[in-house]
């Protein structure tokens, strides 16, 4: 009975500390709905160090939890998952599309670098530009990205712009993101109940 308690006790110490150790298996995403998602978001250049994860609302008066950056250079980037990933390579053949949803107050040229299995140096042949405009609301962009190969990690330029809000809502490689509806009001709600009756 000691060697099973022992045992037993032995295991549930070691298996939190697997867990923690493991990399992520699936495809990166980040929707900031989870505030461990900063944790991710960290290793940048050129940005304002007071990175953030924040409640807004769009201008339906949806709330969204989103990743607050501010340039303050003319070379910002931030590397999504940090400079080194935590998360497994990927196929850049299958998964050709970055889904970026976004609300950003100027105007500006973004651009995505990455490294592959093949090739684990940034450089401007594994580079991509996109002219992304200023909104007063949140896009849903897609950059298709011509990268091939496995994706071993990616980096971000939210333009050149100095002192420029951007405000990332997600950050996908399976689609765009649908936001979660309004909650609704507890006398609407009870409106309808009592209207089927």
């Amino acid at each position: 009975m000691k060697i099973f308690v022992i045992s037993f006790l032995a295991l549930m110490l070691v298996l939190p500390m697997t867990a923690l150790a493991r990399r992520d298996t699936g495809l990166p995403e980040w929707t900031f709905d989870d505030m461990t998602d900063l944790a991710d978001w960290q290793d940048q250049q050129d940005l304002a160090p007071d990175i953030m994860i924040t409640k807004v609302k769009d201008s339906n008066g949806t709330e969204r939890s989103v990743l607050v950056i501010e340039s303050v250079g003319d070379n910002p980037y931030i590397y999504p998952g940090g400079s080194v990933a935590g998360w497994e390579p990927f196929s850049g053949y299958e998964y050709d599309t970055l889904y970026i949803g976004l609300r950003v107050e100027r105007s500006d040229v973004w651009k995505v670098d990455y490294i592959t299995t093949r090739n684990g140096e940034y450089s401007d042949e594994q580079s991509q530009e996109f002219e992304v405009d200023a909104s007063h609301d949140f896009m849903d962009l897609e950059f298709k990205m011509r990268w091939g190969n496995m994706i071993k990690g990616f980096r971000i330029h939210p333009g050149t712009n100095e002192n420029k809000l951007t405000e990332i809502d997600y950050v996908s490689l399976q689609g765009a993101v649908t936001v979660t509806k309004t909650p609704r009001r507890l006398a609407t709600t009870w409106g309808r109940i009592k209207d089927l009756f």
